[in-house]
C-alpha cells in the first residue's frame, strides 16, 4: 500500500478525533466551526445515539471515505508543492 494511503487515514483518524471532542465538549452552533467539523458529526453521531441503520451505516462509510480522499488530494498537493518549491530554492542558490 502507498505511504500516502496510510498517512491519510492516519489524518482522517485524527481529524475524527479532534473534531469529534470539538463538537462534544465545545458549543459549535452557529460557526464557522460547526461547518468545519460537520463530516465529524455525521460520523460519530449515530455511534454516540446507537442509531444504526442501512442509511446512517452508509452516511458513516462515505463521510469516512470522503475524508480519506480529501486528505489523499491534499496530501499530495502539499508534498508536490514543498518539493517545488525545494527544487527553487536549491536553483537560485
Amino acid at each position: 500500500m502507498k505511504k500516502q494511503y496510510v498517512e491519510s487515514a492516519a489524518l482522517t483518524i485524527v481529524y475524527l478525533i479532534c473534531s469529534g471532542i470539538t463538537v462534544f465538549y465545545f458549543n459549535t452552533s452557529g460557526t464557522l466551526l460547526e461547518f468545519i467539523t460537520y463530516p465529524a458529526r455525521a460520523f460519530i453521531e449515530p455511534i454516540v445515539n446507537k442509531e444504526f441503520s442501512f442509511r446512517t451505516i452508509n452516511l458513516m462509510l462515505f463521510t469516512v471515505y470522503f475524508l480519506w480522499s480529501c486528505n489523499c488530494v491534499y496530501l499530495n498537493l502539499i508534498k508536490s508543492t514543498l518539493k517545488e518549491l525545494k527544487s527553487n530554492v536549491i536553483k537560485k542558490l
